[in-house]
């Protein structure tokens, strides 16, 4: 009791001495979050969290329960931080309704980055990783790896009979990208939240590094600094694809249409998916 008691003494002087993050990189999950963290980490005018890429504030309900002070225990101090940036990236923040309030309310307007890549892969891609998941050391990976064909799990989830699995793998509706941007719009200025296309951070670094600094208002990545950040990669998958599996994907493709007209309208743009 007597250590819970510090504790909470000492979450209560982080907002202080504390700095709070400059930017969030929000999702989409299998859409380069990793890779774009590990990227903007090595720019001169960032800083990191001393975690790892993420917190688990504002998703984990018990972990938002602890305050605002023991989130930005994960930042760097305001001395340290001077006029660098700090940040985190979280697939997870993208998709639960009640994340956007919650990042308004403890941060205030501040600026976001979503990477959106075709749903159809990016299910595919989610799904071969809970696949990968069963040969993982770690016990809740394990427990939460997905033992189903890609076709068996896109047919639960497309019936509406179905009763779906314990863990939430949402393959299909985690692709419906328009629903999520609407919900941060209600809390947030759309000139606030930049949206990636993951096939062109992909195949174009160079320009959308550039305009993910504009947006954050810090000096481009160094030509040189390009090539280097060029031969790194981050969360790779080299799956195999099953036989049978493009013939689904290409089918889901079809399925997500309607909803890529409707994130083509929102942002007024048009991605080749």
């Amino acid at each position: 009791m007597v250590k819970k008691r510090v504790k909470e003494v000492i979450y209560s002087t982080y907002p202080i001495w504390k700095s709070k993050p400059d930017f969030i990189i929000i999702g989409a999950q299998r859409s380069g979050v990793t890779s774009l963290y590990r990227y903007l980490a090595q720019h001169p005018e960032s800083l990191i969290t001393w975690t790892w890429r993420e917190t688990y504030y504002f998703d984990v309900h018990e972990n938002y329960n602890k305050g605002l002070g023991w989130y930005l225990k994960h930042f760097p101090s305001k001395l340290r931080k001077g006029k660098k940036l700090t940040f985190e990236a979280a697939p997870s923040y993208l998709y639960p309704q009640y994340i956007p309030p919650r990042i308004q309310q403890d941060l205030g307007n501040i600026k976001m980055i979503a990477i959106l890549r075709n749903p159809a892969d990016r299910a595919y891609s989610a799904w071969q990783m809970f696949q990968e998941y069963s040969k993982n050391p770690d016990p809740y990976l394990r427990g939460i790896a997905d033992q189903r064909t890609f076709a068996e799990a896109i047919a639960q989830e497309l019936d509406p009979n179905s009763t779906p699995p314990k863990y939430p793998y949402q393959y299909i509706e985690k692709g419906k990208y328009a629903n999520y941007l609407k919900n941060y719009y209600q809390y947030f200025d759309k000139q606030n939240i930049l949206v990636v296309n993951f096939e062109q951070f992909r195949d174009r670094l160079s320009e959308v590094l550039e305009n993910v600094c504009n947006f954050l208002e810090i000096q481009p990545f160094s030509t040189e600094q390009i090539k280097q950040l060029k031969t790194q990669k981050y969360a790779a998958a080299n799956y195999v694809i099953n036989p049978g599996d493009p013939e689904i994907i290409e089918q889901l493709k079809a399925y997500f249409s309607p909803e890529n007209q409707k994130l083509y309208e929102l942002l007024n743009v048009h991605f080749d998916w």
